[in-house]
């Protein structure tokens, strides 16, 4: 029988804020002892650092702008993943495998686009998604679109009846997942998804149990952190003082520790039922939090904290190594389905990197291209009073092994045009970027990367 699949992945989850990584005073001991007889990926990119694109992005190994998902899925737009684009979930249902989701799903329109009633009870950017081509291939569903609920969760499963909880998010989840696996068929392989909405904030939610490891420390905080007027990269304030800045660290890092609960949890039950010889492990997440770093909170910028996710994989026996490929968002479906010896369909524009993987080798030549595009309400209705196209506008950038250049236009039908160099070996917090003044030899690279995917912000480097 194929070897299952386990996929975990979290909301605004940045890559140093894992203990293995060393990097920050975070809590992490079963992931960290999970890290350890894995594959440690160094280099893990979101390749569009916001919820919708990056999911698009992981389930169907392509680049952001390919999907047409180039903003969230919200009220007063039509953005949602299509009908007809091929997630890995089709490919492995296709193989025969049993396929679940569990969590925040976030890749469909709000119902609230066409009624302010919908029977589900969808409130916002929520929506209930029923069985069908919508949900690509999942056979068992647990999930709901977006609500940043995480204390009072809701979701659906095969009708609109909603399902509520009144426990952590994660833990609920989890304990959705153990029953799942309790209840499969033994008959086929599984391929189980499983996407926990924190760390991405309200930052304060975790229960008591994981906060009160970080209540009495006194937590070091990153070099490039600047307090004060620290605002989002949509210049919307989000004032943080020195006070403000201890909580919402600590918040964020209790909801990594109950996150790394969790999946100690799972991994134990694999461990119990001698299923990890057997399931391909992959943990990760869509996208990073800046976290007053470069004064800034969030994501959607390209800064190391937003584009920078943890990256593991585990489980079937691999041999334990690290690698410091450069591995982004639409590079891992096809690396799954590598791993487990299945054909990628032609439609994944992203590269398998099991050789670096199986041989815990780095391709320091490979690079990932990413993309942010303006998608803020505000903005987009500017757009459109100008006749514009936002998906022309925004930023893109070549993450390299050891560096990012960056050319930024801005969110505005006004465009600027800047150019940034950072060399994350020597400045690893990119607190002194070069400023471009004349094309480096990489802008080819994304020149090249703009024409393939037809992406028309290639008009402002002609």
């Amino acid at each position: 029988m194929k070897k299952n699949l386990l996929f975990v992945f979290a909301d605004q989850w940045r890559r140093s804020a894992v203990g293995f990584m060393g990097e920050e005073p975070v809590l992490t001991e079963h992931i960290d002892t999970f890290a350890h007889n894995s594959v440690i990926c160094t280099n893990g990119v979101s390749t569009a650092p916001l919820c919708s694109p990056a999911r698009a992005s992981l389930l169907t190994g392509k680049h952001p702008l390919e999907t047409g998902v180039f903003t969230n899925c919200k009220i007063g737009t039509d953005i949602r993943l299509r009908d007809d684009e091929i997630c890995i979930s089709d490919v492995l249902k296709k193989e025969g495998y049993q396929t679940a989701y569990i969590g925040k799903w976030h890749l469909d329109e709000p119902e609230a686009n066409h009624t302010k009633t919908p029977k589900s009870g969808a409130k916002n950017w929520d929506a209930y998604t029923p069985p069908g081509p919508r949900r690509h291939g999942f056979d068992f569903w647990y999930a709901y679109n977006a609500c940043d609920n995480h204390t009072h969760p809701h979701y659906w499963n095969d009708d609109a009846e909603a399902i509520y909880s009144d426990t952590w998010s994660p833990i609920h989840e989890t304990d959705i997942v153990l029953e799942y696996l309790n209840n499969r068929s033994k008959e086929q392989p599984f391929a189980l998804f499983l996407s926990w909405n924190p760390p991405h904030n309200p930052y304060d939610t975790a229960p008591e149990q994981y906060k009160s490891f970080y209540e009495s420390k006194k937590l070091s905080r990153k070099p490039n952190v600047k307090l004060g007027d620290v605002h989002h990269h949509t210049e919307e304030a989000f004032p943080l003082d020195q006070e403000a800045f201890n909580e919402l660290q600590k918040g964020y890092y209790a909801a990594i520790t109950g996150l790394d609960d969790q999946f100690g949890r799972i991994i134990e039950f694999l461990t119990e039922n001698d299923l990890l010889k057997d399931t391909l492990v992959v943990l990760t997440a869509d996208h990073g939090d800046m976290l007053a770093s470069h004064q800034l909170i969030g994501k959607h910028v390209w800064f190391e904290e937003s584009i920078g996710v943890p990256l593991i994989f585990g489980g079937m026996d691999l041999p334990p190594g690290k690698t410091g490929t450069v591995i982004g968002s639409p590079d891992i479906a096809p690396t799954i389905l590598d791993l487990l010896d299945i054909e990628s369909p032609e439609s994944m524009s992203g590269v398998s990197c099991a050789q670096s993987i199986l041989e815990g080798t780095t391709d320091k030549e490979k690079v990932c291209y990413i993309a942010a595009c303006p998608g803020r309400d505000v903005f987009l209705e500017e757009f459109k009073r100008a006749g514009a196209d936002p998906r022309q506008f925004g930023w893109r950038a070549v993450r390299a092994y050891a560096s990012t250049y960056v050319v930024d236009v801005g969110y505005t039908p006004s465009p600027h045009l800047n150019r940034y160099f950072y060399d994350l070996a020597t400045d690893p917090d990119q607190l002194s970027p070069t400023i471009v003044t004349t094309p480096m030899a990489v802008e080819s690279q994304l020149k090249n990367w703009l024409i393939a995917t037809g992406d028309a912000f290639l008009e402002h480097l002609e």
